[in-house]
């Protein structure tokens, strides 16, 4: 994962904020750091076994209510959609399939960036970028490599 970091980086400085969707949480600081020092939300993924990080987060940006979890704990895009629905979430940001997805499912949008390190199902390493102002929320996927 850190050997495609510094391409990353390059496509997605300057940023205010990360979100980190799980498995290996903790490597959120190091990523934070990378992009500037930038304040940081992570959630724990079923592969961060013992994580102080919390399974799901919810958090406001701009005027925007962002779920953020790691995936592993929800059945189908229809139970995840609804349980962001239920806390008036704009987003929804979820990782697990290491597959990148933009989706709009009425007026909520739901993001998986893919993973850096790990992609699956032939897609290429990947992340996202959300651009926030007041309510509006524009989604870039970012390819890697």
């Amino acid at each position: 994962m850190f050997s495609r970091l510094p391409l990353a980086v390059e496509k997605l400085v300057p940023v205010d904020l990360l979100f980190h969707l799980g498995d290996y949480a903790i490597d959120a600081e190091k990523i934070a750091v990378a992009l500037g020092n930038v304040p940081y939300f992570a959630v724990k993924g079923n592969n961060d076994l013992g994580s102080v990080y919390p399974e799901k987060r919810i958090e406001r940006v701009e005027d925007c209510w962002i779920m953020l979890v790691h995936g592993d704990k929800f059945y189908n895009l229809y139970q995840l959609s609804n349980t962001a629905r239920e806390a008036n979430c704009a987003a929804v940001l979820y990782g697990h399939t290491h597959v990148p997805l933009l989706q709009a499912d009425g007026e909520l949008l739901i993001v998986n960036p893919g993973s850096l390190s790990l992609p699956r199902r032939g897609s290429r390493s990947s992340c996202a970028l959300l651009e926030i102002e007041g309510k509006d929320i524009n989604v870039k996927m970012i390819p890697i490599l």
